[in-house]
């Protein structure tokens, strides 16, 4: 192998690796849990990884969505910007059975692009309270736990 060749490998790998990190800068979000809502799965001080985006929503994963407005749920006025995100379960997504304990979301199967979360604790905000929380509210989806806060 020539040098000339060697030196267009390398660089080649090089501009991979800078794509590939500045992919993953994008889509890949730290994030550290603020409430109570999750616990005791993630507490407060608790950080994670994000992931961006929608692809991975599933029954059983945590999903982040933008918080609800204190008003309308998950159907706020036009021109309003959530302030914070929250962290839920996925506990129905599109065309799945509606469970038995989310009295506000209507029919026996979860519409298209809707779905059912549920925080972890009873008072949690979340489909008990506001009915079916649209996709197009999903930030992202949990992908694993960076570190646990110290007790």
């Amino acid at each position: 192998m020539t040098a000339a060749v060697l030196l267009a490998a390398v660089g080649l790998a090089v501009l991979a690796l800078a794509l590939a990190l500045a992919l993953a800068r994008t889509r890949l979000v730290a994030v550290t849990v603020r409430g109570y809502s999750m616990a005791p799965t993630l507490m407060p001080g608790d950080r994670f990884l994000m992931l961006r985006g929608r692809r991975r929503i599933a029954t059983g994963r945590m999903a982040v969505v933008a918080a609800p407005h204190p008003e309308h749920g998950w159907h706020p006025p036009a021109g309003t910007e959530p302030t914070s995100w929250y962290v839920k379960h996925v506990a129905a997504v599109a065309g799945e059975p509606v469970p038995d304990w989310a009295h506000r979301c209507t029919g026996t199967r979860v519409p298209s692009r809707m779905l059912v979360l549920l925080g972890e604790r009873p008072g949690s905000l979340d489909s008990k309270q506001l009915g079916y929380c649209p996709e197009d509210k999903v930030v992202g989806t949990v992908l694993i736990r960076l570190r646990t806060a110290a007790p």
